[in-house]
């Protein structure tokens, strides 16, 4: 009996969709897009987020860092000094525990080319080592990847663009004669350029473009024809930072800079390695004990004194043996990669074996996988106790192990920032849907309260009658998010596979603007929300009902029978 009644409550809803036909298709629609541009614009945030986070690891910086306590807390100003030798041993264990490690030396300067400068973030590297670890080495447009033991640079697409230096793909007539013909050093040098480039005319203005069907022979030997002409030759022009304890200190500093600083410790150690010169007030220092220099350096460093820091202006002679062009836009900005092993002596930076920081990736990692808990600084760490500890050995107190996710916060206020707005945006539109379905309901329930009055005479109870149209709004609901879905999955379906060219935006934002795509933004499939939001879409859409048919059941029957 109990399920009569509820088959004819049920059929009544139906058939009231159907004598509404108008508004029903009107309401499912606006509910089918909502849920539709909804699944959209997830599927588009996730796809960017895993391309960016899944590049930053394979691309960048690959699983985890391991860095100094004193660098970690300063890495944004890149301090030298707070660099670590011996990474060799450390680099062994990693490797006996199933993890590649790679090396650099991370420093700032100005490069210099023959007709321009740009600040240049140089990453020095062991080149074997950053091929194994990481997948930027593969992506060479022109020319090769440097080779250990030379002054050979890999320079980002964009810092050659500025510098002139590389093969230009697009110069204006005048830069093309001056810079690429006047390289070649005979006609027959001078008909191959000729044929490679093609004359068009962009914005008004002539320009030559290296066709597209040049073949990789071709640019190989045109980049000979530049390289000889010295278009690769660069000088790198850096601040060599380093720490010495200072022979003399002025008293003022001394007593009112450098004293407060330190702890009472460290305060009683400097006093006791520093004399006070009678006559003119000054500290000078007494010991050339090693040890004692060595704590009192630690102090300072400790206490940010700037003058146990040092520098020295350093010029070096490079050349450009490679242009970077990877999908990450962090690779091809003005940043420049050169061999760890030239920089050692005094004709490069100086640095003894140190670097400032060891890369670390699962040897068997799949780029296109994230690090899970193999991968976690807790696990290499713990590794690597164990594997320093058979052979004795400890791990430094002063190095300490960090995950990609600390290195990239400037990726992560980008995605938070896109979170937020996209999702009040799709809170907008659902909630202009739902406004329009709560308003077909209360026009729906004004327009029969009559008719409810005269079912409830009829002996209609109050439940049905409501359970008839959540009912009836639920499978508006439905309809509509039945549609929003399959539209928003067809939607899905060309961006998942073929995404949307956004090179020129992330040109124009110079390949820096958080997400690490450099053109071909892709979406990806969320089966959660797709589901997700259908439900919550048909249960919204439900309890639109509630509000107008509570107001119609409180009327009493004789008046619902009298209303007009």
């Amino acid at each position: 009996m109990r399920y009569s009644i509820s088959a004819t409550v049920a059929s009544m809803a139906l058939r009231n969709l159907a004598r509404h036909r108008v508004k029903t298709v009107i309401t499912a629609l606006a509910v089918a897009v909502s849920v539709a541009l909804y699944i959209f614009m997830d599927g588009w945030l996730l796809g960017m987020n895993l391309d960016s986070r899944r590049n930053i690891v394979s691309y960048e910086m690959g699983a985890a860092k391991i860095q100094t306590k004193a660098y970690f807390s300063k890495k944004d100003e890149l301090p030298m000094y707070e660099s670590f030798t011996g990474w060799q041993g450390i680099a062994s264990a990693l490797e006996r525990s199933g993890y590649d490690a790679a090396p650099r030396f991370v420093f700032s300067g100005t490069l210099y080319s023959r007709t321009g400068s740009a600040p240049i973030l140089f990453n020095a590297m062991d080149p074997k080592r950053e091929h194994r670890l990481l997948r930027y080495t593969d992506f060479v447009d022109a020319g090769r990847f440097p080779r250990s033991g030379s002054f050979e640079i890999a320079l980002g697409t964009m810092a050659a663009e500025k510098l002139h230096v590389g093969i230009p793909r697009r110069p204006s007539e005048n830069l093309w004669e001056d810079e690429v013909l006047a390289a070649t050093r005979n006609e027959e040098e001078r008909d191959f350029v000729q044929g490679l480039y093609t004359e068009r005319f962009e914005s008004g203005e002539a320009k030559m473009a290296l066709r597209d069907d040049v073949t990789h022979e071709e640019i190989n030997r045109l980049w000979d024809i530049l390289y000889a002409s010295g278009r690769m030759d660069v000088r790198i022009s850096t601040v060599i930072d380093m720490i010495a304890a200072p022979e003399k200190i002025r008293e003022e500093r001394f007593e009112e800079d450098l004293l407060p600083s330190l702890t009472a410790e460290d305060r009683q150690l400097i006093q006791s390695a520093y004399t006070q010169d009678p006559l003119v007030g000054d500290y000078l220092l007494s010991t050339d004990d090693s040890d004692l220099l060595d704590r009192v350096l630690k102090a300072m460093t400790a206490a940010d004194y700037s003058g146990a820091i040092r520098h020295v202006n350093q010029l070096i002679d490079a050349v450009v043996v490679g242009i970077i062009n990877s999908p990450n836009p962090k690779t091809n900005g003005n940043i420049a990669y050169i061999p760890l092993d030239a920089l050692q002596g005094t004709g490069g930076l100086m640095l003894d074996g140190a670097v400032t920081e060891l890369l670390v990736r699962a040897s068997n990692a799949k780029d296109s996988v994230l690090p899970g808990s193999f991968e976690s600084p807790d696990t290499i760490k713990s590794a690597l106790v164990s594997s320093l500890a058979e052979e004795g050995k400890r791990f430094p107190s002063e190095l300490v192990v960090k995950g990609w996710e600390d290195y990239s916060a400037d990726y992560f206020a980008a995605s938070a920032g896109d979170h937020v707005s996209t999702r009040i945006m799709a809170l907008f539109l659902f909630l202009l849907s739902f406004i329009g379905i709560a308003n077909t309901m209360l026009m729906a329930v004004l327009e029969r309260t009559k008719e409810i009055g005269m079912m409830r005479a009829l002996g209609m109870t109050d439940g049905q009658l409501l359970f008839s149209y959540v009912l009836e709004a639920g499978l508006v609901g439905l309809i509509g998010a039945s549609v929003g879905v399959l539209l928003g999955c067809l939607i899905n379906i060309p961006m998942v596979h073929t995404g949307i060219d956004f090179s020129s935006l992330a040109k124009q934002a110079g390949g820096d603007f958080g997400y690490r795509i450099t053109s071909q933004f892709r979406s990806a499939w969320n089966p959660k929300v797709i589901v997700g939001t259908a439900f919550i879409a048909t249960l919204l859409s439900a309890l639109m009902a509630l509000p107008p048919t509570f107001r119609a059941l409180r009327m009493p029957v004789t008046e619902s029978l009298r209303f007009e």
